[in-house]
């Protein structure tokens, strides 16, 4: 994940602490192999010790803030394999390169020199990359010699300077670059995941969104048709509601030839993501491999059945003004169970639900014993719920419903279908109101 887009013009070097490790990089590149030594300082260099030193020397904030969290070797050779096309002449561009782990990935798949020399000369020609951070464009240098020195065996250095190669490896702007998007065979991407306002003219959504869907959107408006784009994405875009204006809009951008979820970003990251492999549509042609449907079914969902929100009491945000109401949260509903009576109560002038009804916890993710942890809420009272609870309030008002619907979510069947449809840990109103569900009958009470 790169450094790009956190701010219109950033200043240059906000990783400034990184330079001694960057420095350590550039020494290993220009040191002679002494034998075994050298070669396990490379095979660290070039395998997660950048991501492991950058947690070193910046701050969790800081590398929030830039949106810097680097691919890692195992899921940038994920990422590539994924590729649809043949690179004997391709040439490659990561708008967002930070440290270099795709554009690395892709100089594994690219021919060697002779000489290693000639072997950076062909590479430099062939791989492109833009980033605001210099420490990481120094960096990404320094590690595509070391790659380069370990494929060939190259025991010695070459005489040029580090930061005389890869002409097209630079400090810029991805949001801002234009050129390089029309010269770009295949696209590498993992954008920045923070929020960000949208981009002056966007049509798909407003406000603030994921600044990994503005730099998707942006990419392909840029590139020509016939472009590949390799993307590892936050799990949300593929799965989210806020985010179907977004997939609609690259559907009429791009085919969608992939979309393959990967589950979390790495073991430090706690965020999981999807490879999306796309390749930019010929405006003239007939639309084609649009975005996949999200596991629909032909039989009933939730949705055909209740009535599905998100509580809307925001604790920290909301005043306590206005009627007083029973209130619930995620910690007072025990799982699985019925509440006739509520202990808590809040001031509340917003919307609230009329019992019965089920509330689902909104934090989940695959692993978790039970996808869609419910509670009933039975009675008649009108309940003010905390915004981490969905609420799905049963069309025909009974209780009978809502106990029918807890038993259901209690089951491998929802579990297996809630992992293929959203690997991110919240739920959304989408994917619980995709549901299968069945109405209940004699048959499928006995089942149950």
């Amino acid at each position: 994940m790169p450094t790009v887009g956190a701010r219109k013009n950033p200043r240059p070097g906000s990783f400034a602490g990184y330079r001694t490790y960057i420095s350590r990089l550039q020494a290993l590149a220009r040191t002679p192999d002494q034998g075994g030594i050298w070669n396990e300082h490379a095979v660290a260099a070039l395998n997660g010790q950048a991501s492991t030193m950058l947690r070193k020397t910046a701050s969790r904030h800081l590398r929030r803030k830039h949106g810097t969290f680097f691919t890692g070797t195992e899921l940038g050779a994920r990422l590539l394999s994924r590729t649809g096309i043949t690179h004997h002449e391709g040439f490659f561009y990561d708008p967002a390169c930070g440290m270099g782990d795709l554009l690395l990935a892709a100089a594994r798949t690219l021919p060697l020199g002779a000489t290693l020399s000639e072997t950076l000369e062909l590479w430099g020609r062939r791989l492109a990359g833009t980033d605001l951070q210099p420490e990481f464009i120094d960096g990404t240098k320094a590690r595509l010699v070391l790659l380069a020195r370990q494929r060939l065996g190259q025991t010695r250095p070459g005489d040029s300077t580090i930061a005389s190669l890869f002409p097209k490896i630079r400090i810029g702007n991805g949001l801002l670059e234009r050129d390089t998007y029309k010269r770009a065979t295949t696209l590498l991407m993992n954008p920045p995941f923070g929020l960000a306002r949208t981009l002056s003219g966007c049509t798909w959504a407003g406000g603030r969104v994921s600044m990994a869907a503005t730099f998707m959107v942006t990419a392909l408006e840029r590139s020509r048709p016939g472009t590949e784009v390799l993307a590892i994405l936050p799990d949300v875009l593929r799965a989210g509601s806020f985010s179907e204006q977004w997939r609609e809009r690259i559907s009429e951008l791009a085919e969608v030839h992939l979309v393959e979820p990967y589950g979390v970003f790495d073991e430090t990251t706690d965020i999981d993501v999807f490879v999306l492999r796309l390749v930019r549509r010929d405006a003239n042609l007939k639309k084609s491999k649009r975005w996949p449907a999200l596991y629909k079914t032909r039989a009933a969902s939730v949705s055909d059945c209740f009535d599905v929100h998100v509580g809307r009491v925001v604790p920290h945000r909301d005043k306590k003004s206005g009627p007083e109401h029973p209130y619930i949260h995620p910690r007072s509903v025990p799982a699985w169970r019925t509440l006739r009576e509520l202990a808590e109560t809040r001031k509340h002038k917003g919307l609230v639900y009329k019992a019965p009804f089920v509330v689902i916890r909104r934090t989940s993710r695959p692993g978790h014993p039970y996808r869609a942890t419910a509670t009933v809420i039975a009675g008649k009272a009108s309940v003010a719920v905390e915004n981490h609870l969905i609420v799905c309030e049963p069309k025909d008002k009974t209780l009978k419903s809502c106990l029918h619907l807890m038993r259901q979510l209690k089951s491998n069947r929802v579990n297996r279908f809630l992992n293929r449809r959203i690997c991110c840990r919240h739920l959304t109103v989408a994917a619980v109101g995709a549901i299968p569900y069945t109405t209940t009958t004699k048959r499928t009470e006995r089942k149950a």
